[in-house]
């Protein structure tokens, strides 16, 4: 009986002392979410600067692996958070989330009170989560679609382009609109319009700097005497085995294509080249329901 005793009292001062100084975080919240982890790290991006310009917080990034974890500090009202998101794919259209939060300077006193009281810091934690994860969900729901459609070809196309180096990958879609008028001009001008789809292709993706150099591209006829332009110029796109997905949705938004077959292609060993290329068959000019927007996304395989 001493012995079981003793073993049992063991047990119990090193879980306590687990708990108090080596458990990893002070609150850890998880949940499913229906999309790659890719959209979620960019998401937890995009979610940082929405609310450091609303004044809800302010946040310092610590380090983070491209869509596998984000290690930041958020600073809300008086409290100090240092929170880890990891993120680990499930299938192929399902990511789970981990979400570590520790409060450093109040870390013992806090796992001494969350079992036992309803404390302002899990309040806090809680509420942040929530403010994520629901913004998550509206825009799965509402803002964009993306279906893998599996492996394709990228067709052939001589088009005109002009070329954009170290683009932050949310201000593509600005950086198109901005010079759509701009190429089309040159080529209705030289009669040189040879299809109606505008698409990009990615020169260079750096996946943890979210920094992309790509060509904005518009299909022209191939002549024997090309005009000459200050910076807009030609080439032919070759036909290339790709992995393929359809986006619906904001342009600005249709790297969450990029992600899906990203993620794709490590779960089904496709060694693939970085490379995406996006066809839009659809005018944001216009206007209308964003959901019906449609771009065609590829990846290629490498040979």
């Amino acid at each position: 009986m001493k012995k079981v005793k003793f073993l049992i009292v063991f047990v119990l001062i090193g879980s306590l002392i687990w708990y108090l100084f080596i458990k990893p975080y002070d609150y850890t919240v998880t949940f499913n979410a229906k999309t790659s982890p890719g959209t979620l790290f960019s998401n937890v991006e995009e979610w940082n600067l929405l609310n450091q310009k609303l004044d809800s917080f302010t946040y310092n990034i610590n380090d983070k692996k491209a869509f596998t974890f984000i290690k930041e500090t958020l600073k809300i009202n008086d409290k100090s958070l240092d929170i880890t998101w990891g993120f680990k794919s499930i299938n192929d259209s399902t990511t789970h989330v981990t979400v570590g939060v520790t409060e450093k300077e109040k870390s013992i006193y806090n796992r001494l009170t969350i079992p036992f009281l309803n404390t302002p810091f899990e309040e806090i934690v809680i509420n942040t989560i929530k403010d994520y994860k629901k913004g998550i969900e509206y825009q799965l729901k509402n803002k964009t679609k993306v279906k893998l459609v599996g492996i394709d070809s990228i067709p052939e196309i001589t088009y005109a382009y002009i070329e954009f180096k170290n683009i932050e990958m949310r201000k593509k879609a600005e950086q198109m609109m901005k010079y759509n008028a701009r190429l089309l001009q040159f080529i209705n001008l030289n009669n040189l319009k040879g299809g109606n789809h505008p698409f990009l292709i990615i020169d260079k993706w750096d996946l943890n700097k979210s920094i992309i150099d790509f060509r904005f591209c518009f299909p022209v006829k191939q002549n024997d005497s090309m005009p000459t332009h200050d910076y807009i110029k030609f080439d032919v796109l070759k036909p290339t085995k790709a992995l393929k997905a359809i986006y619906n949705g904001n342009y600005i938004t249709s790297d969450r294509g990029w992600f899906a077959l990203h993620e794709y292609a490590k779960r089904h060993n496709i060694n693939i080249d970085n490379n995406p290329l996006e066809i839009f068959y659809n005018n944001p000019f216009y206007g209308g329901n964003e959901l019906k927007w449609r771009a065609e996304i590829y990846m290629p395989i490498k040979k």
